[in-house]
């Protein structure tokens, strides 16, 4: 006998270097960056969408049934429904949850810039922990999110999930000069 998988539908915004894109994804996973770099690495279908231009925001947004989104194209994403508690979390995939620390992090996936925390193994060196990193997509807490050519644009998000093969830059805030684009 066949068991269907339990799925949950969370909203989510997806944003490329052009564009936001808001919907409804339907995932078996707690959470949304275990989506991305478990079940759905490739491809991300959106139902109930809306995609808006970043490059001309006085467009008028486009509305579709669902969207297909190429994850290489995304250069973060983030939950618009809240996410299951740790407890929770730690049945579905109870090996991967190690006790971690939090680190200040500045991150720039063009043509976006954040700073926050990056949640890292408890104890390991932070370069080491840095280049152990396996998932492509990588939480990022507390995060002030900035476009580069316009600072004054900013907004806070309480976590936003960072596409590391795009990123430019991942290291510790510490000594980096805040000066620099």
């Amino acid at each position: 006998m066949m068991y269907a998988e339990k799925r949950r539908e969370i909203e989510i915004e997806v944003y490329t270097d052009t564009h936001l894109i808001t919907g409804r994804l339907a995932t078996k996973e707690a959470r949304l960056s275990d989506t991305l770099n478990y079940e759905l690495p490739h491809l991300l279908v959106l139902s109930e969408a809306t995609s808006r231009s970043l490059e001309r925001p006085e467009e008028s947004p486009t509305q579709a049934g669902f969207i297909h989104i190429d994850t290489m194209a995304i250069a973060f994403t983030s939950p618009l429904s809240p996410e299951p508690a740790l407890e929770e979390r730690q049945q579905t995939r109870a090996f991967e949850y190690v006790e971690k620390e939090r680190h200040e992090a500045l991150v720039k996936v063009l043509p976006f810039r954040f700073e926050g925390h990056l949640h890292l193994p408890k104890g390991n060196d932070v370069e080491r922990s840095l280049w152990d990193l396996t998932p492509a997509f990588v939480p990022l807490s507390d995060a002030m999110v900035t476009i580069n050519d316009q600072p004054e644009v900013a907004w806070q998000k309480e976590v936003v999930i960072l596409n590391r093969r795009k990123a430019q830059i991942m290291l510790p805030k510490q000594g980096i000069d805040d000066s620099e684009p």
